[in-house]
């Protein structure tokens, strides 16, 4: 395998900016409050360089776009219930957009800066599935959390917040595309397709073993894409496709807690285990949110509640049973339904449509053999941004801080890459 050695610009702002993106996959392991911390610091900085220089790097149709959204969210939060609340969250949400366009703006000005990003998700990801695989056995990771009471999930260096498999399973697109990025800029060689693969695998070992279903399915998409679109030889991928059946056949023979978790608790939850029990969305718990959030919705459909407006006004109104309410719906469309509404959908709906089309376009390029890396960088950052707007399946709070990190920096790098170099 060979990397090679990348030098990079000197010590300016820009260079602060990306010294910054570098530790945010580490503090959103370790400190949430860090990695927003550092995502304003960066937010800051670029808007001082766009005034050092005397530029408008705010022009361009994403944030155009990203600014009107912005606006609408923070009006609609003036006329909430509960005005403060709302607006702490809708007001502070423009620092997504600005950090997108700081980290754009950070990879056309030296695109070698990916390297950096792929080498550290490249090694920084399996030391957390390590920690994670470590916890599951031994039942303590190396700091000494122990697995959760919640049906033995684990947390690993997340502790109590459930949320490795997700964390895992939202960053893996990033580092793939990353990986065909520097492909793309001859950074790495041929032969990083199979350590990249090993990779994979072993970290598809930690999303089943977190229990987290929804980001196993996640998972098994980056999975699949990656088989379609790598230059692996047929055979070796047949090898490595019935190695992971094997693997998955394995934990759910071996491993009562993954079968439990990931099948017989999906299967009861949903309610087809039983035929005399009603059949739900997802589960009990998740069918009450969205019906609570359909209530909310009706009462204003074209502007919704507000930001962050679901928990406080089904806490008033709509607590039906001790399953209605929580502080967000679960699901995405449902959560722009209450809180945006019908006109804060349509952004939603607009976004997922041009994510799914350019998608469909570089699936096109697959068909007709006429794929480059670059194509496979752009598709990979899309199917992070997919898993961020996946409609279906059940969701984190689209405002929540963490969320928009890992939403926003797949957006960032897409837009980043966009541009073919010579």
């Amino acid at each position: 395998m060979t990397l090679k050695i990348v030098k990079t610009d000197n010590i300016n702002l820009s260079s602060i900016q990306f010294f910054l993106l570098c530790i945010i996959p580490f503090s959103l392991v370790f400190s949430i409050f860090v990695a927003d911390f550092f995502v304003v610091l960066i937010c800051f900085l670029f808007i001082a360089k766009n005034i050092m220089e005397k530029k408008n790097y705010f022009g361009g149709a994403f944030f155009k776009i990203f600014f009107i959204f912005w606006v609408y969210i923070s009006v609609r939060s003036l006329f909430s219930e509960d005005v403060y609340f709302s607006l702490k969250s809708s007001l502070t949400f423009i620092r997504f957009g600005i950090f997108a366009l700081a980290i754009k703006f950070l990879i056309e000005e030296n695109p070698k800066r990916i390297y950096f990003l792929f080498i550290i998700l490249a090694f920084f990801l399996p030391i957390v599935a390590a920690d994670g695989i470590l916890q599951f056995f031994t039942g303590k990771n190396i700091f000494g959390y122990g697995v959760s009471s919640l049906q033995g999930r684990l947390g690993g260096f997340f502790d109590q917040e459930l949320i490795i498999g997700s964390y895992v399973a939202r960053m893996t697109p990033i580092m793939i595309g990353t990986y065909f990025y520097c492909k793309y800029l001859k950074l790495i060689s041929q032969k990083w397709d199979y350590c990249l693969l090993l990779i994979i695998i072993f970290l598809f070992f930690l999303v089943l073993l977190s229990g987290e279903r929804v980001s196993s399915v996640y998972y098994i998409f980056s999975i699949i894409f990656l088989f379609l679109f790598s230059n692996i030889t047929r055979f070796k991928k047949i090898v490595t496709f019935f190695f992971v059946i094997l693997l998955v056949v394995f934990l759910f023979t071996k491993s009562e807690v993954v079968k439990q978790r990931l099948l017989i608790n999906t299967a009861s939850q949903i309610g087809i285990l039983n035929k005399n029990n009603p059949t739900y969305i997802f589960s009990i718990e998740h069918h009450n949110h969205i019906l609570s959030a359909y209530q909310i919705f009706k009462e204003n459909i074209l502007f919704g509640s507000g930001v962050k407006m679901f928990r406080k006004i089904c806490d008033k109104r709509y607590k039906f049973n001790e399953h209605s309410c929580t502080t967000h719906p679960h699901n995405l469309i449902m959560q722009f339904l209450s809180e945006t509404g019908i006109l804060g959908l349509l952004f939603y709906i607009l976004t997922l449509f041009y994510v799914l089309f350019k998608m469909l376009k570089i699936f096109k390029l697959k068909i007709f053999n006429k794929i480059k890396d670059f194509h496979r960088c752009q598709f990979f950052f899309l199917t992070a941004l997919l898993i961020a707007l996946f409609p279906i399946l059940p969701s984190g709070s689209f405002f929540n801080n963490w969320i928009g990190i890992v939403s926003f920096l797949p957006a960032a790098l897409y837009l980043g890459t966009a541009m073919k170099r010579n």
